[in-house]
């Protein structure tokens, strides 16, 4: 066997490539059979491609054609397995958001009790707000209350003095 200087391997390799390609025709996606198992290259190059990587990028660490990985893409197999591991990586996506959640709302009700009123007032409204409690509205006193006999106080200073531990 002869080294090929320019593809840097020995010529028969190159040569061997060539008959396994043309033999495995239906594995690059060319008439393969709809429930044919997925070989080595299409499951690195679906791990690639859920992962985000650019086509180009793929053939290229694959050792295909880009054109070979499109047809990979009409195989159901290929696609459902891609949508898998898109799937997979969301799934654990939400698992780590959920578990920050947990520990997020841990410290809002930690700095709830801080003696710093100012930090214990934003953790109660921050608390309220991300639990779909709305907003209230600040209501000015007028002339209008003692007309009505009803006095309204703003719920934030309520909040602040109950956390104070006062009276409102």
């Amino acid at each position: 066997m002869g080294y090929n200087e320019t593809a840097g391997r020995d010529a028969g390799e190159d040569d061997n490539r060539h008959t396994q390609r043309a033999t495995m025709g239906a594995k690059e996606g060319r008439n393969m059979p709809q429930d044919a198992p997925l070989d080595e290259r299409q499951i690195r190059a679906a791990r690639m491609e859920a992962e985000g990587i650019v086509m180009r990028e793929i053939a290229a660490a694959v050792g295909v054609n880009r054109k070979t990985l499109y047809r990979w893409r009409d195989v159901p197999g290929y696609t459902a397995f891609v949508a898998s591991l898109i799937e997979d990586t969301q799934r654990a996506a939400r698992d780590t958001l959920r578990a920050g959640a947990t520990d997020a709302a841990k410290r809002i009700r930690e700095l709830m009790r801080s003696e710093d009123e100012r930090i214990a007032l934003s953790a109660a409204q921050t608390l309220l707000d991300r639990t779909g409690h709305p907003k209230a509205e600040r209501v000015e006193m007028s002339a209008d209350v003692r007309a009505s006999g009803r006095v309204e106080v703003d719920p934030s200073e309520e909040l602040a003095a109950l956390l104070s531990g006062g009276d409102s």
